[in-house]
């Protein structure tokens, strides 16, 4: 929350105390989850992600409903009504930073707004993308959602039940949501938006979010890494919605969505190898031949290639600098391959920009046994 709006409003409104507590709460769900979101993305290897849901039956995309309260409450009391907080609509820098991710400033000069669209598909909603943004390696975009119809259905996430607390779309309530659309005569609709998995980009894993701007305004995020690296992009995107008494997958109304994106970024690609030419890790289990590095203005990316020397399919790798400080993951994405002992696999990292040291190092990890290794020290291959 804005500390400064939240001192204009706490010096002009008499804030009750469950509010003060709401808020609070909030805070501590929103540090929580920078470090659950950060356990999953070294769950990946387990399962690829897809539209959201990997094979392990974990939800990729994370909710991040935090609300700002003390807005809400001065709403409250301004026009008598259950509201949504008083945020603006913060678009991809504001939806990449939420749970502590950084966009540097010459990213952020490379976003692209209201790029022409074409829009096919018989629905009750409308898409429109509101931002785009891309480089060599990765892409990200915002969908806002709409519905034809204003005043008539709640629009909320499709991995969300009737017997979540609405609140979590973002209203001050402590109804369900199915008991504030029963309560104000609105018809749910489930709703998504994100890339089409079968396009030419290449994408084959994508994180993302989503909130609520009105009872029937949704702003849905995605990001994903691509393997297309063409410089001139045709972006696909996939809306759905389903109503109450849709019965099967034919009953759910589709949207496509395409527009053309230009990829202005600038990079710098480099790779390090292993100090001692050996590269050994988790207690003899990983054999770490090189790391591939492209560096634009979004952030790092990272390609482990490494050979699995006997079975170990809970061990994950990360880049760390030479003071045992760990690189800041990206919501970006990233992905592994299922491993065989002795062929090569790689590791697919995304990382917030950082300065390029002329060493780093490579940890090892075991998520099952909660094992840290020694980490292999890589140098900058001449």
């Amino acid at each position: 929350m804005d500390d400064k709006l939240f001192d204009v409003f706490s010096e002009e409104t008499e804030v009750p105390e469950c509010v003060l507590r709401r808020v609070d709460e909030t805070l501590e769900m929103i540090e929580n989850s920078a470090e659950s979101d950060r356990g999953y993305q070294k769950e990946e290897k387990t399962g690829k992600v897809i539209n959201g849901t990997d094979r392990m039956g974990k939800i990729g995309t994370r909710k991040n409903w935090k609300r700002s309260l003390i807005l809400t409450f001065a709403a409250v009391m301004a026009f008598g009504a259950t509201v949504f907080a008083a945020e603006k609509y913060i678009g991809i820098s504001g939806f990449f930073q939420e749970v502590g991710n950084k966009m540097p400033e010459e990213a952020k000069g490379l976003i692209e707004k209201d790029p022409v669209q074409q829009e096919d598909g018989d629905s009750i909603l409308t898409y429109t993308v509101k931002e785009a943004l891309c480089d060599k390696n990765s892409v990200q975009v915002v969908v806002e959602v709409t519905a034809k119809e204003r005043g008539k259905y709640l629009l909320a996430g499709q991995d969300t039940m009737n017997e979540d607390p609405v609140r979590n779309l973002g209203i001050e309530s402590d109804k369900t949501i199915g008991e504030y659309a029963a309560e104000k005569g609105l018809i749910i609709v489930k709703v998504g938006a994100s890339f089409d998995f079968d396009s030419d980009l290449g994408i084959e894993t994508a994180v993302g979010d989503y909130r609520n701007l009105e009872d029937d305004v949704v702003d849905f995020y995605s990001s994903a890494v691509k393997t297309n690296e063409s410089k001139n992009l045709t972006i696909s995107c996939i809306g759905t919605a389903t109503l109450p008494d849709a019965k099967c997958v034919d009953d759910v109304m589709r949207t496509n969505i395409t527009f053309q994106l230009e990829d202005k970024s600038q990079g710098k690609s480099m790779t390090y190898v292993p100090v001692d030419g050996e590269g050994i890790t988790a207690a003899g289990k990983v054999k770490i031949l090189s790391a591939d590095i492209e560096e634009t203005e979004v952030g790092d990316y990272v390609t482990i290639h490494c050979i699995f020397l006997e079975e170990c399919d809970s061990i994950s790798l990360d880049v760390m600098d030479l003071n045992g400080n760990l690189w800041q993951l990206s919501d970006l994405g990233g992905g592994s391959e299922v491993a065989e002992v002795g062929k090569e696999a790689t590791f697919q990292r995304s990382y917030q920009k950082t300065d390029l040291a002329d060493e780093i190092g490579i940890r090892g990890y075991d998520y099952e046994t909660n094992t840290t290794y020694e980490p292999v020290k890589m140098k900058l291959k001449k």
